[in-house]
């Protein structure tokens, strides 16, 4: 198992295949100024701000996995704000809240069934 978020466990398998790429982890702090007649503002640091997390998914149902159901899933979390942990390589990354869910339908049938989504995952710090 590589990783796990929330009840999602990201995995390569004979079976499954359920990886996620083009992660990015962002961390800033928080700053505010005040304005001083005649000079540069002055800033004071106020601490830091939630860390954000970003990654893709592909969702294909030829690796064993059922594309609609599964971004149904990421996108009830985003609509639920559902606390999800994440954990990578056996280690806590921490709790995260799911923000934002754009799907791409790469593959969609005769019928109308979409077989490859790649979702993009953008998910904030809980604290």
């Amino acid at each position: 198992m590589l990783a796990t978020l929330g009840g999602i466990v990201f995995e390569a398998s004979a079976e499954l295949i359920r990886t996620f790429g083009d992660a990015s982890h962002e961390t800033s702090g928080r700053w505010t100024k005040h304005e001083v007649i005649g000079q540069k503002p002055v800033q004071d640091f106020l601490g830091p701000d939630l860390r954000t997390l970003s990654f893709s998914i592909r969702l294909d149902a030829r690796l064993g996995v059922d594309p609609e159901a599964e971004a149904a899933a990421l996108r009830e979390s985003v609509e639920t704000g559902e606390v999800l942990p994440f954990v990578l390589g056996g280690r806590p990354v921490g709790d995260w809240v799911a923000k934002r869910s754009r799907e791409t339908w790469r593959n969609i049938t005769g019928d109308g069934v979409v077989t490859v989504i790649i979702v993009d995952l953008s998910l904030e710090e809980y604290a």
